[in-house]
């Protein structure tokens, strides 16, 4: 093989992950949007499970052949694998939903910009893992870009947040989320494909969220189905769901949790980006800046992953 054709492979196999780490963070910005959109519908649980229900009816096909395959190991990590659906398919998306009954887009934002600080912390008092200053001065860099794209330069914004219940559902998302990612590259069965692993969380996650829906505990109406609802449903199984948690679990093994997690200050660049291309809001300075704020601190990420691998 040529050798200009071997530097290109190995460049591309290096950074992929990187790459497509930032199409989790576009489709969940949407999914934020989304949910909120049909918020007034009042049925957070309901979301969720007709959410996870067509998922799981859309990926199944494609999963089941090597989830038979390897159902030795799917049998013998099922406690683990169960874990983590309950606490991505289940809960996190569950609890998100919750909070968008009683909370604005931008303080769940905010909120959810906190699970890279929820990683570093859990994972280095709890896990013991090594963080390093340069993580953490990467983190802050990019939580300052996104207060300042949440706050558009005016400190006011930020200050004035009038906090509710439904933030403190957000917060309990973001800490659910962020133990998640911990315990994806621990819990994980490494000898098992991202499709069957896949396809087992949705199963199970789905499963668990019928008893919720049966019980009702929110006493939510019947959902009414509309045009509205039905693209929601099918935007969010589709590139929230299927796509981001194949390319999340991916990421998170390749890149560790610290550096991955970073990836989640993207969400409100993303969700500005958004309303800038469909809503036809104009380009700002704060725009530039947060998004240069963001960028700077996952770039020290990178870098700092590098280094950690050169010495393995």
């Amino acid at each position: 093989m040529h050798l200009k054709t071997v530097i290109i492979a190995t460049m591309k196999k290096h950074y992929l992950p990187y790459l497509l780490m930032l199409l989790p963070p576009l489709f969940w910005a949407g999914n934020f949007i989304a949910g909120k959109a049909v918020s007034d519908q009042h049925i957070p649980i309901g979301l969720s499970f007709w959410r996870w229900f067509f998922a799981t009816l859309v990926f199944t096909p494609f999963a089941l052949k090597s989830m038979l395959r390897e159902y030795k190991t799917i049998k013998q990590n099922f406690f683990s694998i169960t874990i983590l659906a309950l606490f991505s398919i289940t809960a996190f998306n569950s609890l998100a939903y919750v909070s968008l009954q009683y909370t604005s887009a931008t303080n769940a934002t905010l909120l959810n910009s906190l699970i890279p600080i929820f990683i570093l912390f859990i994972a280095s008092v709890f896990f013991k893992e090594n963080i390093r200053k340069i993580q953490i001065l990467g983190i802050l860099l990019s939580l300052t870009g996104v207060l300042v794209i949440l706050s558009k330069l005016n400190t006011n914004t930020i200050i004035n947040i009038n906090f509710n219940r439904g933030d403190l559902w957000m917060l309990l998302a973001a800490l659910d989320w962020a133990l998640y990612s911990i315990l994806l590259k621990k819990f994980r069965p490494k000898e098992l494909s991202a499709t069957s692993f896949l396809g087992v969380m949705m199963l199970i996650g789905t499963l668990f969220l019928i008893p919720l829906l049966y019980i009702n505990p929110l006493d939510e109406p019947a959902i009414e189905w509309n045009s509205r609802v039905s693209l929601t449903l099918f935007y969010i199984a589709i590139f929230p769901s299927i796509i981001s948690y194949l390319i999340w679990n991916y990421g998170m093994q390749k890149l560790g949790a610290p550096t991955g997690g970073q990836y989640i200050h993207l969400m409100p660049f993303f969700g500005a980006l958004m309303a800038i291309i469909f809503l036809g809001e104009k380009i700002k300075s704060f725009h530039l800046i947060g998004a240069l704020f963001i960028g700077l601190g996952i770039w020290l990420s990178i870098k700092n992953k590098e280094k950690e691998n050169e010495k393995l």
